[in-house]
């Protein structure tokens, strides 16, 4: 006779093998109709939907590296054509269908086994949360006062939601160290694989981007990426023991500095002394060697540096003539594309006290090339909290692992990340950073580590302690054995 806990597991199964058989003759009936290449695409979807039914790491796996090296499938802006939302098309990329069938593959294998959870409890849910409600509430308040139209800004949102599935996906999958490692390893080879595609682009002369960016690369993605990823990578190298891992890495680091200026994005270099300096804060015994090594190479940077990266810092100040307002800061002229961003500045500033608590709503108000300022205008006061108290709730849920962890793997990821953070910020002073999905995948499948690994070092912690404790308790079971046994011995004497 079946246990009563065997029941429902029983039951899922059954009905899980009813669904296949269902979905089974549903597709063979649709792919007698679809073209053969979209009949192609389906059976990899459905071959991809069992893989990671069945294995939801080597699904994790597959993710991470389209994070960066999937190509993308455009698809235009969803409003009527007459609004400043229209021209703001939604791109679909191959991880977000891969993203879709994880997502589905994941409610199956709840649905089947009941013990797995949805979504496990992590310290960033509250914080994720309320991001994503005040995100849905400013623009469902902008489409209703008629700022937002379509539903261009509900895909908008939807997009957010996408990266916080993948950090969702990361932690409810992570159950040991060894995972932790291979996911790491599996970014960092992706990541060199994304430097060799840049610097193959080198020798045509334009400004590198990222694999599969379209006719017009975006080279502040390529920026953004890179300074997460090297901050990662850098803070690993400092923490780890095996010295051939540690000159993998710094190879890898320095394979990294050729695309990242050939982005010749300014925001990207803006970022990087940030970095720089995060890094030194968190090696108090060795500032002083970071400031001297830091200029030596300002020095040699001087010199040696590419004519198109020193003509692509110097044009800030130096534009010349040209018909175009430009902005000073005192006595010093910007150029017009920094004097564009800062005017766009002023009047988002301006324009969102009309609406001061919950903005415009996502896609309300028009297209911003600022972090800060879109938030402030789209979603008002309280998503600004609400977002700084995200990115607070990150950075402090790393400083918790770097601070209590003893091992050299966790003390550099949760370095790395805080380190990456900083750099993001100031990369968000003129860059949409926390709503590029190519920088924001990686950095939530960064957060899901630290979080994760953090999770793994308290239960380590938590089993050590029991550990200790049952040995104490026999060793004083020991010890009242052996006084009764003296007692009984005296006793008889």
């Amino acid at each position: 006779m079946p246990t009563r806990s065997s029941v429902p597991l029983l039951g899922g199964q059954t009905s899980f093998l009813l669904f296949i058989t269902f979905f089974t003759f549903g597709m063979a009936a649709i792919l007698v109709k679809v073209p053969p290449e979209m009949g192609g695409a389906l059976v990899v979807g459905i071959i991809v939907f069992i893989s990671t039914f069945m294995s939801a790491e080597a699904g994790l796996y597959l993710l991470i590296v389209s994070m960066l090296l999937s190509p993308e499938f455009g698809a235009g802006g969803l409003g009527d054509g007459n609004d400043t939302t229209s021209s703001r098309g939604v791109t679909l990329r191959a991880e977000d269908i891969l993203l879709v069938l994880l997502g589905f593959a994941w409610l199956a294998r709840t649905a089947v086994n009941k013990d797995l959870g949805l979504i496990r409890p992590t310290p960033l849910n509250a914080p994720i949360g309320s991001y994503v409600a005040i995100c849905l509430l400013a623009t469902l308040a902008g489409f209703i006062a008629g700022h937002v139209r379509g539903i261009t800004g509900f895909f908008y949102v939807l997009k957010y939601i996408e990266y916080f599935i993948v950090y969702f996906l990361i932690c409810n999958n992570i159950h040991s160290h060894r995972q932790i490692e291979k996911f790491l390893v599996v970014m960092l080879v992706t990541a060199f694989i994304v430097c060799l595609t840049a610097i193959a682009q080198i020798p045509s002369g334009a400004r590198v981007s990222a694999p599969f960016e379209g006719e017009r690369g975006e080279p502040n993605t390529l920026g953004g990426y890179l300074i997460l990823v090297g901050s990662v990578t850098a803070c690993l190298a400092l923490h780890l023991k095996n010295k051939k891992l540690t000159r993998y890495l710094w190879s890898l680091l320095g394979l990294m500095i050729i695309p990242f200026f050939a982005t010749l994005s300014r925001g990207s270099y803006l970022a990087l002394p940030f970095v720089y300096g995060t890094v030194a804060y968190f090696r108090p015994g060795k500032r002083v060697q970071m400031v001297a090594v830091l200029v030596l190479i300002s020095a040699v940077g001087v010199i040696f540096m590419p004519k198109s990266v020193v003509e692509r810092i110097t044009y800030t100040f130096n534009q010349g003539y040209t018909q175009q307002e430009k902005k000073k800061i005192g006595n010093v002229e910007l150029d017009t594309s920094t004097s564009e961003r800062l005017t766009s500045y002023q009047e988002a500033l301006t324009d969102g006290l009309k609406s001061p608590l919950w903005g415009y709503g996502v896609t309300g108000y028009g297209f911003l090339d600022a972090q800060y300022p879109r938030i402030w205008v789209e979603t008002g006061l309280l998503g600004l909290f609400f977002f700084f108290s995200l990115l607070y709730n990150v950075a402090k849920q790393s400083l918790k692992l770097f601070k209590e962890t003893e091992i050299p793997l966790y003390r550099g990821l949760s370095m790395g990340l805080i380190c990456g953070v900083v750099g993001l910020i100031v990369h968000g002073l003129g860059a949409n950073t926390f709503t590029i999905v190519r920088v924001m995948e990686p950095f939530w499948l960064i957060s899901g580590l630290v979080v994760s690994a953090y999770k793994l070092e308290m239960a380590d912690r938590a089993s050590a302690e029991l550990e200790r404790a049952d040995a104490e308790h026999s060793e004083l079971e020991e010890a009242d054995t052996e006084v009764d046994a003296v007692e009984t011995k005296n006793k008889l004497v």
